[in-house]
């Protein structure tokens, strides 16, 4: 009878130990909702009362795909931008508009504009998460 409670008692000890942390790991993270560079974009954040994040990337650039994979993904940094900034999107060699305005600039690009299109602030380069959300959350303040 001991051994068959036994049996019974380890599936459940290592369900009760091991299922927090998998469910831990397996938390969901919220996606930034990413828009086209377009007269849309900019009307929903002068509605909303949101600045503009426009990100600038190139297929061929390895800092924006680190930018997409690590910065993008942080929470923190999903939350600040969905609450905060209408998040917008744009290939440089792609979005014929986009290039005009930043072709010098380089890529990732990350620019803060005035739902009028106005530049509040700009970066260049690969931003780490906590640089991101201290960048976002300044931009904010001083707006």
């Amino acid at each position: 009878m001991r051994i068959l409670n036994n049996r019974k008692l380890i599936p459940l000890l290592s369900f009760l130990i091991f299922a927090p942390l998998a469910l831990a790991n397996h938390h969901s993270v919220a996606n930034i909702e990413w828009h086209e560079w377009s007269d849309t974009a900019f009307k929903r954040a002068e509605a909303e009362d949101k600045l503009v994040l426009l990100d600038i990337g190139a297929a061929w650039c390895q800092f924006c795909k680190k930018m997409e994979q690590v910065t993008y993904q942080d929470p923190e940094v999903v939350k600040i931008i969905n609450e905060h900034y209408i998040a917008v999107k744009a290939d440089i060699e792609t979005t014929e508009a986009v290039r005009k305005l930043y072709e010098s600039f380089g890529v990732p690009g990350t620019i803060v504009l005035t739902p009028n299109r106005e530049e509040i602030n700009k970066r260049r380069g690969y931003i780490e998460p906590l640089q991101m959300q201290w960048h976002l959350l300044g931009v904010l303040q001083d707006a």
